[in-house]
């Protein structure tokens, strides 16, 4: 898909987004009513912008695929679906570029309707300013020079106008004339020289407000503490909008914005990764618990020593999504408390062979990396597609973990990348239900966030028929060598598949 590597490509830019890290673009993968899709949104780096979507529609009779832009809190001002078209030479793919008008949380409907009915999929992605576009250096020159001339010939003109127009044909100008041009010319260059002073401080201006728009992740530090007990790892948000968001007096003040309050994403708050470095041969999925939202607190699993890299998923009720970033070091192995915070944390030790496609699990089990193509390439659609099977060769039944049938992490060795993917893709779930929940009285915060938190309850035990087959819709951004864990459950043990491999460039 050629033009799909080319968007892909544009977007691998931006080094870090609102949500995961060096991976802007959102991956859904899902039920439009009768109609199976496969949707990636390419998000802009600057806002008002253009986002790219590409929809793969499985399903007979497809008579036509809608794409349409909704912000948050604009449950009724949606402008109206517009078409997508086909893609040559790739049938069942569409393509529709859509205008982004302001940032924050919006969302993707993408329209299905054919002989099977009709179907909708609600898509939530997060539009941030993330880069500044520079002006060409000979763009700028070439438009200087216009200018000049245009201020030349305006000036001119102006003399010309003043010193001859009203001389009879064949009249030569006085001295008088020729004083009147001049001093019409220099009060017009006067003029234009104001206006053009004037409008360079706006120009300034408004690139300075832009500068300041450009997203920035809270900021967040993380620290280990040895307690009698064992060890536990302190996350924190130390991003003072965030600790001041109660204070809407010192929010005006600095003009910050107010953010919404957290939501359980498959009924954690937050999930947090730590990946060790250099090698990338630790691997730990914590769930911290909170009495506040700024500091997080869990034990910590076995690790050995070194600098580990620290991720944290958090999500707000406006569907809005956010990766803490920061960095821990240990300088001694982890000593586990015997209980750990969140009965759904584990962790993994042990480098995987580079290129190899299987694993052993911790229970004896394999996991198989089952790919159509033996390189990934950027940008290019890569299902990663994994198995389980038993000592026997039989599939193994696989249990909802966390609320879905497995939870997977890729990150680029040097950190550039980093993104947490579901079978439903990279999209938050509880993103998607504030959009798919929300209400014109949802005014209060908090009330939909409590909603939200019911039906997820409801929904975690929910049975997975996945005959020990799970996958992940994902393309990657950036070549280099990646390093991806695949989490499962299978009776009642959490199972972690590490994998390790090279992604190409766009031939």
């Amino acid at each position: 898909m050629p033009l799909l590597a080319r968007i892909a490509a544009l977007t691998c830019l931006v080094l870090v987004c609102s949500a995961h890290v060096g991976s802007p673009d959102a991956w859904y993968e899902g039920a439009a009513g009768p109609y199976h899709v496969v949707v990636q949104v390419a998000t802009p780096s600057v806002v008002p912008g253009v986002a790219r979507v590409f929809a793969r529609v499985t399903g007979v009779g497809v008579e036509e695929v809608t794409v349409q832009a909704n912000r948050f809190d604009a449950l009724a001002a949606s402008p109206p679906p517009e078409a997508a078209a086909p893609v040559d030479g790739d049938p069942g793919l569409y393509s529709a570029p859509l205008w982004i008008m302001s940032g924050g949380s919006n969302s993707v409907t993408v329209g299905v309707r054919g002989s099977l009915g009709e179907g909708k999929a609600v898509v939530p992605v997060v539009v941030v300013a993330s880069s500044r576009l520079e002006l060409d250096p000979k763009l700028g020159i070439t438009l200087a020079a216009i200018g000049v001339f245009l201020f030349i010939g305006l000036v001119t003109i102006v003399g010309a106008a003043v010193r001859e127009s009203v001389l009879t044909p064949g009249e030569s100008p006085d001295d008088r004339q020729r004083w009147k041009a001049r001093t019409a010319m220099a009060a017009t260059a006067g003029v234009v020289a104001v206006a053009l002073f004037g409008g360079s401080r706006w120009w300034n201006n408004e690139d300075t407000n832009f500068n300041r728009s450009i997203y920035k992740p809270f900021g967040s530090s993380a620290a280990v503490e040895s307690l009698a007990s064992g060890d536990v790892i302190h996350l924190r948000i130390a991003d003072s909008t965030w600790m001041r968001r109660g204070d809407s007096a010192w929010l005006r003040k600095h003009g910050a914005p107010s953010w919404t309050p957290l939501i359980p994403d498959h009924g954690k708050l937050i999930h947090v990764f730590m990946i060790g470095e250099p090698d990338l041969a630790a691997f730990a999925h914590l769930h911290p618990a909170t009495n506040d939202s700024v500091s997080f607190t869990s034990s910590l699993p076995h690790l050995p020593p070194g600098t580990y890299r620290v991720y944290g998923d958090i999500v707000h009720e406006s569907g809005f999504t956010q990766t803490l970033v920061s960095k821990v070091t240990l300088s001694r192995p982890t000593r586990e408390s015997g209980r750990l915070t969140d009965p759904d944390d584990a962790a993994h030790i042990g480098a995987p062979t580079l290129h190899s496609d299987s694993a052993v699990l911790e229970d004896g089990s394999v996991m198989r990396l089952e790919r159509p193509r033996k390189t990934f390439v950027v940008g290019r659609e890569a299902p990663l597609r994994f198995s389980v099977t038993g000592a026997d060769g039989r599939p193994v039944a696989l249990e909802p973990y966390i609320g879905m049938a497995g939870h997977a992490v890729v990150a680029r060795d040097d950190g550039a990348v980093f993104v947490h993917l579901h079978p439903s893709g990279s999209i938050s779930m509880a993103s998607q239900m504030a959009f798919q929940m929300r209400q014109s009285g949802d005014t209060i915060p908090g009330r939909l966030g409590e909603r939200i938190r019911v039906v997820e309850a409801s929904h975690a035990r929910a049975p997975i028929d996945q005959r020990g087959v799970i996958s992940f819709p994902y393309a990657f951004p950036k070549p280099g060598r990646y390093h991806m864990w695949v989490q499962v459950k299978h009776a009642g043990s959490i199972l972690t598949g590490a994998f390790a491999f090279d992604v190409k460039s766009v031939a």
